[in-house]
């Protein structure tokens, strides 16, 4: 048991930046003509005394010393995309390539989670300043005007914060456990989720981004298979293989029209999943059928990729903007309904006089 938390605990801090340093040493060095398994016992013997990178290297040596493959060492360690990449580049022999275009891959991931940490700090403690407010005055401000003043009899905005207190004290706590389990549960779906709903949530953030990186390792792990020979359809069965449910899902139905005589871009189209994107597949559907695919398909997912990059940049400022126009509306409402309540309990004071 302490063995196996170690490992968990080792798996949160290989990050993506201990990936990249490890993917560039491995290419520099087979790049300088040393085999896999002298790599993995040279880079072991440099971090021994390390905690977490000679797990890694030690799980990595003992696959390749039975004949097995790099990526099946990296199982535990790294995302399904990037083995799915390491894997492929293993079986068309040109694992130095393809740690070389992991690289690219593991950094503009790395450039969209920024985006996204950076984007949402903001509007996050701007929805945290709107709950803590809306609880103040509903869990203590308002209960002691309502000890002065009978509510019953007030109105408009005074109305609308004391329907507010009530709420505040009797079901945030759960609207609040409520919102976190659905972001969990979302976040949880992303690789498990398929049928024809997931294709209409597709569209729609967090799932499109995940579709974005995912389709993106898909193209590179797809072009390296292809830069060896390997068959479109021999390609799509391999990478299925080690795919989560919703991507082996579209590349299973890719495989089906492959299988029916169609080339790998009207085979996607066909399978109706928009996967990785309608214009990709698009443009798949013209670079199949002329020498240069590969090189193509390395392009198309640098280029989407960096589009994407630049997409949710985009949505974080529109995210920014939303923020703080509601913190505005919240802190008017606030002050409206704080006056209308002075304003009841100076009436109320009138009449009794």
């Amino acid at each position: 048991m302490r063995v196996e938390l170690m490992r968990r605990w080792a798996r949160t801090q290989f990050n993506a930046a201990e990936r990249v340093r490890l993917y560039r040493k491995i290419a520099k060095m087979l790049g300088g003509g040393l085999p896999l398994l002298r790599i993995l016992e040279e880079l072991a013997r440099r971090n021994a005394g390390g905690s977490v990178l000679p797990l890694v290297l030690d799980d990595c040596r003992r696959m390749v010393q039975n004949g097995q493959l790099l990526s099946d060492g990296l199982a535990w360690w790294v995302p399904g995309t990037e083995q799915m990449i390491i894997m492929a580049g293993e079986q068309s022999g040109r694992l130095e390539g393809s740690l070389h275009a992991l690289v690219d891959v593991v950094q503009a991931g790395r450039r969209i989670k920024t985006e996204i940490v950076s984007g949402a700090a903001y509007p996050l403690a701007i929805l945290g300043m709107i709950a803590l407010y809306i609880w103040l005055f509903g869990a203590m401000v308002i209960p002691q005007f309502t000890r002065l003043v009978d509510p019953s009899g007030w109105h408009g905005a005074a109305r609308s914060l004391y329907r507010m207190s009530l709420w505040v004290q009797d079901w945030m706590l759960f609207a609040v456990a409520g919102s976190v389990a659905l972001i969990a549960a979302l976040l949880f779906s992303l690789p498990l989720w398929r049928g024809n709903a997931r294709v209409f949530f597709d569209r729609f953030a967090p799932f499109s981004i995940y579709r974005l990186i995912v389709g993106s390792g898909f193209l590179m792990a797809f072009a390296a298979l292809q830069a060896a020979g390997v068959t479109v359809e021999k390609s799509l069965a391999r990478l299925s293989l080690k795919s989560q449910p919703w991507l082996r899902e579209r590349l299973d139905g890719a495989l089906m029209g492959v299988r029916s005589g169609l080339n790998c871009g009207e085979a996607l189209r066909h399978a109706g999943y928009g996967f990785p994107s309608p214009a990709i597949i698009d443009d798949l559907c013209v670079y199949a059928d002329y020498k240069g695919f590969s090189e193509a398909l390395k392009l198309l997912a640098a280029e989407w990729m960096e589009e994407g990059v630049e997409a949710v940049a985009l949505r974080m400022k529109v995210l920014n903007g939303f923020a703080i126009v509601t913190l505005a509306l919240v802190i008017a409402w606030l002050v409206t309904g704080f006056f209308g309540i002075q304003q009841e309990i100076a009436a109320a004071t009138r009449g009794v006089g």
